[in-house]
Order: structure tokens, then C-alpha cells, then sequence
């Protein structure tokens, strides 16, 4: 089995903050397991608004049988969607998958 985290950098935009930019893009990647059948697990979760500035906002651990079903996440269109509005206020995005 395949682990896939994410950690994002969120900025603000003028109408949110970069907490409430983050919890925005949350509820968007907590409906991808509904939409993608291989995608086995998710957990998401939000940098607290008390936590160092520093940290990253955003985090999205996914679990994959195989890293091919990972390497399929990347391109299907729902994933694609979410990605897209990621991009619009990202900062920052590490990654590792590793084998669990």
C-alpha cells in the first residue's frame, strides 16, 4: 500500500483568510473518495489558526493500493479540479509517497 502526503502553503485571498482559504480547499478534496474509486483512504486536515505562521496550512494524507493507482490520482479529472483551485492560492507543496 501506497501513503501519499501532501503538505500545502495557503495564502489568503481579499475575501479569506489563509485558514479559511485551507478549510475551503479541505471540503473540496474530502469529496475525492466518492468520486475516485481507487483512492482507498483520505484524511485532511487544517493548520489550527493559534499554530506558528511558518507551518504549512494544508495537509492531505491519501492511501493507494499500488503507486500506479497513486500515479492515476494525479490525472483524474476530479483530482485535476481540486488541483486547479489549490494552484490559485498555493504557496508551497511537499510530497512524499512512501510504501505502508
Amino acid at each position: 500500500m501506497i501513503r501519499h502526503a501532501v503538505t500545502f502553503g495557503i495564502q489568503g485571498t481579499g475575501e479569506l483568510t489563509p485558514t479559511q482559504e485551507a478549510e475551503r480547499l479541505g471540503e473540496l478534496l474530502k469529496a475525492l473518495p466518492e468520486q475516485i474509486p481507487f483512492l482507498k483512504k483520505m484524511e485532511v486536515g487544517v493548520n489550527c489558526e493559534s499554530a506558528p505562521e511558518d507551518n504549512a496550512q494544508l495537509i492531505l494524507i491519501a492511501d493507494f493500493d499500488t503507486i500506479e493507482d497513486c500515479a492515476m490520482y494525479t490525472i483524474h479529472p476530479a483530482h485535476v479540479a481540486v488541483a486547479q483551485e489549490i494552484g490559485k492560492v498555493k504557496t508551497s507543496r511537499c510530497c512524499v509517497d512512501y510504501e505502508i
